[in-house]
């Protein structure tokens, strides 16, 4: 079910550490950690994230920004981190606590596995247990919940999955009673709880669509502010005079991981595809030099090619008002495939790597209509 591991080359490496971020009194993200010579490996089921060691004894978070600041504490072999996790992309002060310890118990091994999906208040849960370990995502009609890992206990049938991706760390617990779930509790950090239940599908399919209707009285028009801090235009025009046969214009944020997620397919496609230019419009929580530094940084960290402008502040409403042709922006991130001539595609939403086949489905979806479009533009 789950994709390939991002943020870090995956390797045969056992985890020996525990990573415990504090929520509030009762309730703890728990990450499974690695030591890579000075460097720590979160791993988010098959997900791995290398965050660097820097002076002082924090380590920085690769993409989003923001930094774990403590220190190692003990003697060799009952060393322990204790510190924050500070969260950079936010405009107040956000920290979380965090320790990261020795682990006591032995990880369980082996067992039958076992696929589960469920329609729930959060999405589309889709699970898959083995022994006593779960590893699991929730699909939605934005995006995806992305790499969730934990446990469940046997006698009781209480599970507790979460992950720590750099900027969203997530906390699902919820008791499986035949074909429900009852008594769930999603938390989001420290500002965010909820309750949550659902019931055994029979599909894996969903009830929502991806696709949308552009509006073709609204001018296709891309204006946004570039890394040199000039206003730069993208027209019908000027995509008909650059020799390419398809614009295609990602609406993101630096603070949406599936917004990574989706760059990184596009990524690749821009190899496959060379008569296809790709534009990034992002709409950050900050403005101004402090954007457009955000911007340089995660475009540094994913080495996107193709240029990434400053669409204005993160808001769907503004992305919706600056982006009219696209018939309105939904979610982070909306793509939209615009050809010379001819009808747009829009898509809303993205289901990244972790989902699996609907990931899958994406690439397939991505691909298909970059060659449709570039096929009728010739």
């Amino acid at each position: 079910m789950l994709g390939c591991a991002e943020g870090a080359q995956k390797q045969d490496e056992s985890p020996t550490y525990l990573a415990m971020f504090s929520l509030d009194d009762s309730t703890t993200v728990d990450v499974l950690v690695s030591i890579r010579q000075d460097d720590l490996v979160f791993m988010n089921g098959e997900e791995r994230v290398l965050m660097r060691s820097v002076s002082g004894g924090g380590y920085s978070v690769p993409v989003f920004g923001g930094a774990l600041v403590g220190e190692w504490i003990g003697g060799e072999g009952e060393r322990i981190w204790r510190g924050d996790w500070v969260d950079s992309l936010r405009i107040k002060e956000y920290r979380v606590p965090l320790e990261i310890a020795p682990i006591k118990n032995k990880i369980a091994r082996g067992g039958n596995e076992e696929n589960s999906v469920w329609d729930t208040d959060l999405g589309k849960l889709k699970m898959v247990q083995k022994g006593d370990s779960i590893a699991a995502t929730f699909l939605t009609s934005t995006g995806d919940y992305r790499y969730q890992a934990g446990k469940i206990n046997p006698e009781t049938s209480r599970f507790k999955i979460g992950n720590f991706d750099g900027v969203h760390l997530f906390s699902f617990e919820g008791t499986i009673k035949q074909d429900s779930i009852a008594n769930g509790v999603f938390k989001s950090g420290t500002h965010y709880a909820t309750n949550w239940s659902g019931v055994r599908s029979t599909t894996n399919r969903v009830d929502w669509s991806v696709n949308q209707q552009w509006n073709p009285q609204s001018n296709v028009f891309i204006e946004g502010v570039n890394s040199g801090g000039e206003r730069e235009v993208w027209t019908r025009e000027r995509l008909g005079r650059s020799g390419y046969k398809v614009l295609v214009v990602d609406v993101m944020g630096t603070w949406c991981p599936n917004c990574m997620d989706e760059a990184r397919l596009l990524k690749e496609l821009c190899e496959d595809y060379p008569e296809m230019v790709v534009v990034s419009m992002a709409f950050e929580r900050s403005g101004g030099e402090v954007a457009l530094g955000r911007i340089a940084d995660f475009k540094e960290d994913l080495k996107l090619p193709w240029e990434v402008l400053l669409g204005g502040v993160a808001n769907k409403r503004i992305a919706d008002s600056t982006l009219s042709f696209m018939g309105g922006v939904k979610s982070f991130p909306t793509t939209a495939f615009i050809p010379v001539e001819g009808d747009l595609v829009i898509h809303s939403g993205f289901s990244g790597p972790a989902t699996g086949d609907s990931y899958e489905e994406e690439v397939v979806f991505f691909r298909n209509t970059i060659e449709s479009l570039i096929r009728e533009s010739r």
